[in-house]
């Protein structure tokens, strides 16, 4: 910038602040015109904005939460907290531990993870599981005879009506 240079000149008069409104047509003369109402599309973009904006939020939100709870269960899972990396976490989240660290260590997640949801099931759980999986496998033959029955017969009726 230059120098200033003093002069004998009166001050310019400030420069008034633009008012809230639409600036006034140049040659006219008169009041500005009223600014037309947003069109429904500007609304629409503009909820769609606020929606997404929102959703954005809220799903941040929710990765923190998350994210803070697996670190939570890292933090005690490194300071030896879990003697069954877990314990009191419920099944599917033992089961997830046990998993996760068994892929660290390099060995079998998928079985390491119903190992790990095994145990933490109470007595009463372990034992209605064990039921099930032996009426599955009694079971299951006799089911497999029934499908080729029924195989069977839709076979004869559909050469029979052929």
């Amino acid at each position: 910038m230059t120098a200033a240079v003093a002069d004998d000149r009166p001050a310019a008069p400030p420069l008034a602040e633009a008012a809230p409104g639409p600036a006034p047509v140049a040659g006219t003369g008169s009041a500005p015109a009223p600014a037309a109402p947003p069109s429904a599309s500007d609304r629409l973009r503009a909820l769609a904005v606020t929606m997404i904006d929102r959703l954005a939020a809220a799903a941040t939100a929710k990765v923190e939460e998350v994210s803070d709870r697996l670190g939570d269960m890292a933090a005690d899972a490194a300071k030896g907290a879990l003697d069954g990396a877990g314990a009191g976490k419920g099944v599917f989240a033992n089961a997830a531990i046990q998993g996760a660290l068994a892929k660290l260590q390099g060995r079998n997640p998928v079985w390491a993870a119903i190992k790990g949801g095994v145990s933490a099931m109470s007595p009463g759980t372990k034992a209605l599981l064990g039921l099930l999986l032996i009426l599955v496998a009694v079971l299951s033959p006799v089911l497999l005879i029934v499908l080729a029955l029924v195989l069977l017969v839709a076979a004869i009726v559909g050469a029979v009506r052929s």
